[in-house]
């Protein structure tokens, strides 16, 4: 191992708690910056240590389908309260993964500044990263807590006395999209030189989903969101991505990084072995594989490393048509020789077979184009007027790839709206879109979510989480979500 890397998981090991007197996590000494911080290469080391961590944080179902009705329980069993929507006080999450890389993001945007660098366009790349990165944690938390503390600088000192309150959700978002117009500036090209990092058409979905949000769910009343955000699609529409012709091809091993892809993370066998959809994926374990007559169609694991918490859910399953060539990709059935279902698994992400058991080195995708082109549409449905057809054919690009030819139900705003959101779910199942998906629609009142997740039926439970007894032990000036 080179000096230089050593230095660099010394400084990141030490600093993954650098932000307790803040939050959660214990403070450090100032060894990175008296020891690290010296030249463009240890800036490039950093950033690419905090890619890695900001895979743990994207790598989790709890964010993004945890609270949806895309799954339910499998046949292992054991899924979140989140799932259950059984949350309280003592019952939740805490936002630690999250503010631990917003410490790495805050370091890279503090330390890069004074140190030269040969290539200007390559010191303004990585601060881009940087602010979009931020912007995206603070986007997170902002979906799923609301109120947050606002923390723009790194802790690297004991004092305990910092300990920041939560802000409005309104504050978060304006931070959000202040990051996110620097970022825009610092970006050197409209291209996405690397797929695997964060560039300036990931950085404008980004942005497109934060005004959505703001829109919808912050409930704005500005229009100028909506246009702002439509802009924002049409450059990424023009970046050179375009549509794969066969959906699987999408998200297969051997397909890494095909046309479709604007951005994604970067998962491989011996250095980070399987991504979040082992978690709805079968195992032999479970006993049932072996009764399968189409064992051999299934991506099973033999051991342990696909873990069936969870499965796709009934609601997902009947969403489909028999004719969407989707179907079969999305999920899979177990199905003994009398016909009976044994179970049902995702099919999306096979992984790869290895030598000892099948692993889930499947990239993990944050965007892509048909993302964008439903998104697009779901804000052009929220113009009205006008707009509500050029909804419709953004629309029909993801419905005719899949075979189910052009929508041709009731062409009010309000169906459409709701058409939209019902192809988002199809289209994006299992890709950790569908709970922020649904609060949109429930912000903007195309649905009422406590209706449409099986598990929120008859409940009262707040939309966002609760501050745990632990974190307010921690920090006792964070304030209660309100409902707990």
């Amino acid at each position: 191992m080179n000096l230089k890397r050593f230095i660099y998981l010394g400084a990141l090991a030490l600093s993954l708690s650098a932000c307790e007197s803040q939050l959660e996590i214990d403070p450090i000494s100032d060894i990175s910056n008296a020891n690290y911080w010296q030249s463009s290469s240890d800036v490039e080391g950093y950033l690419t240590g905090t890619y890695s961590n900001f895979r743990s944080l994207i790598d989790r179902v709890t964010y993004g389908e945890d609270r949806g009705d895309a799954l339910q329980p499998g046949s292992r069993g054991g899924v979140s309260r989140a799932h259950t929507q059984r949350l309280d006080n003592e019952n939740g999450y805490d936002w630690k993964v999250i503010f631990t890389n917003l410490h790495h993001v805050n370091m890279i945007i503090k330390n890069t500044a004074a140190i030269s660098f040969s290539d200007q366009n390559a010191k303004n790349r990585i601060l881009a990263q940087a602010y979009t990165m931020r912007a995206h944690d603070y986007m997170l938390l902002l979906q799923m807590w609301g109120d947050a503390p606002i923390v723009l600088n790194p802790t690297e000192t004991a004092d305990k006395s910092t300990k920041p309150s939560r802000q409005p959700k309104e504050a978060v978002m304006a931070q959000v999209l202040s990051d996110l117009e620097t970022a825009l500036s610092l970006f050197p090209e409209s291209s996405i030189p690397n797929k695997y990092r964060i560039s300036r058409p990931s950085a404008l979905m980004l942005k497109a989903e934060a005004l959505a949000w703001n829109y919808t769910v912050l409930k704005s009343g500005d229009k100028q969101n909506l246009t702002d955000a439509i802009a924002c699609l049409d450059e990424v529409e023009q970046c050179g991505v375009k549509l794969v012709d066969n959906y699987a091809d999408i998200f297969d091993v051997s397909h890494r990084l095909n046309s479709e892809i604007i951005f994604a993370i970067y998962v491989r066998f011996g250095e980070y072995d399987s991504m979040y959809a082992l978690n709805f994926t079968e195992s032999a374990v479970q006993g049932q594989v072996g009764s399968a007559v189409n064992k051999d169609q299934i991506p099973y694991s033999n051991g342990n490393i696909a873990a069936p918490y969870y499965a796709p859910s009934a609601k997902i399953k009947a969403a489909f048509t028999s004719a969407d060539k989707r179907k079969p990709v999305c999920f899979i059935e177990g199905i003994n020789k009398d016909g009976k279902v044994l179970f049902t698994c995702q099919n999306k992400f096979r992984g790869t077979p290895y030598e000892k058991d099948r692993y889930y080195d499947n990239d993990i995708v944050v965007y892509r184009l048909a993302d964008a082109h439903l998104l697009k549409a779901e804000l052009l449905c929220y113009l009205g007027g006008g707009n509500v057809p050029t909804a419709v054919s953004l629309m029909n690009k993801t419905r005719n790839r899949a075979g189910i030819g052009d929508y041709s139900g009731p062409t009010d705003q309000t169906s459409v709206q709701r058409a939209i959101l019902d192809e988002r779910f199809l289209e994006l199942c299992f890709e950790l879109k569908r709970w922020p998906d649904l609060m949109r629609a429930h912000g903007a009142g195309t649905i009422n979510v406590y209706n449409e997740v099986p598990n929120l039926n008859g409940k009262s439970t707040p939309l966002y989480f609760p501050i745990t007894l632990n974190m307010r032990d921690y920090n006792e000036n964070l304030t209660q979500t309100e409902g707990y």
